[in-house]
């Protein structure tokens, strides 16, 4: 029997964390939830996941973007793959890009952003092609 892969949700929006944990568990992974950022690094150092999606915008505009250079500096997760997930740029063109030059200026952390609504299908398609799943 092949191994489930196991995805960790970080969001602090409890009906996004519940809906996707349907629709990932529905396609056969096991799926862990947490509602911020301090909650989702207790869970990584509890277990590592096979992949997590990450919120922006949570306590903070840029909780999830800190969390995610937080982990690319440390050795046990820099190679965690992150999708993350933002209605950030919503806010960019509401509030202009000023005051997320500290972001926009650097290198993001991850290498798959979803907008929010969320095309479920096609987070599907991405999350099986990064592990490689049917």
């Amino acid at each position: 029997m092949t191994k489930q892969h196991e995805i960790l949700v970080v969001d602090d929006d409890m009906d996004i964390r519940d809906s996707l944990k349907i629709i990932l568990e529905k396609k056969g992974y096991a799926v862990r939830l947490a509602g911020n950022g301090k909650d989702a690094l207790q869970k990584l150092t509890e277990q590592k996941p096979d992949l997590m999606i990450l919120d922006v915008m949570m306590s903070t505009d840029t909780e999830g973007f800190d969390l995610a250079y937080e982990l690319k500096n440390m050795p046990d997760f820099e190679n965690l793959p992150i999708i993350m997930l933002t209605s950030f740029m919503d806010k960019v063109r509401e509030e202009g890009p000023d005051q997320f030059q500290h972001i926009m200026g650097e290198a993001w952390p991850v290498k798959w952003l979803f907008e929010k609504p969320i095309d479920s299908g096609r987070l599907i398609k991405k999350i099986a092609g990064i592990l490689q799943t049917p």
